[in-house]
């Protein structure tokens, strides 16, 4: 009994270590994340790794990592959120083991950068409103339904009849390294997608 008992403690010791490493980690990206956002409301990650030493020293990486950074600023534009992931993330597991966090390479990533209605009438200069997956420029008779689309630059461009299409640049930053390739309107929200095949510099480190 006192033999299971102890296996039990030894198994929940090495569980608790084993997450807290974890989120010692994830702490890391948020805090680069950060860093590298201009004047971030917050930002946060999460790895997605069960066990994550175990997973690290047989395999050398973790399934996925997810970085959200909201309210950052990219020139001119406020955007209502950049989400960075990877799957299939390689981790540098001695410099991990001596608290240092480095992403060597991943299998596949994107950027999704969100706009709200908002930051949108910002910078095109006329009223425009995003709601349950629709977007609408103009006010009273003048409002009509948009759509979107992306520019070869990856800006955002709005088109609605009777009106010449409404450009929104999306500045490069740090956290936001390439240039948009799709769209779509989701919710209260455009975001605006570009495909990564290394994560962004200043999560690497």
């Amino acid at each position: 009994m006192r033999r299971l008992l102890l296996v039990a403690v030894l198994a929940g010791l090495a569980l608790g270590l084993d997450q807290g490493l974890r989120l010692v980690a994830a702490g890391q990206l948020a805090s680069r994340a950060r860093e590298a956002a201009r004047d971030p409301e917050s930002a946060e990650a999460t790895i997605s790794s069960f066990p994550f030493v175990g997973r690290l020293l047989v395999s050398g990486g973790v399934p996925r990592v997810r970085v959200r950074v909201t309210g950052a600023a990219a020139g001119p534009l406020r955007l209502a959120a950049v989400e960075v992931e990877g799957s299939g993330v390689r981790v540098d597991r001695p410099a991990l083991l001596s608290g240092a966090v480095r992403l060597e390479g991943i299998e596949r990533g994107s950027v999704t950068v969100e706009l709200d209605g908002r930051a949108i009438s910002e910078a095109v200069g006329v009223p425009v409103v995003v709601a349950d997956g629709r977007m609408q420029v103009g006010t009273g008779a003048l409002k009509a339904d948009a759509g979107v689309e992306v520019d070869r630059d990856g800006s955002l461009v709005l088109r609605a009849a009777g009106r010449p299409g409404l450009r929104v640049p999306v500045v490069r930053t740090p956290l936001v390294p390439c240039a948009a390739t799709s769209v779509s309107v989701r919710g209260d929200r455009v975001r605006l997608r570009c495909d990564l095949d290394a994560l962004p510099a200043p999560l690497r480190r």
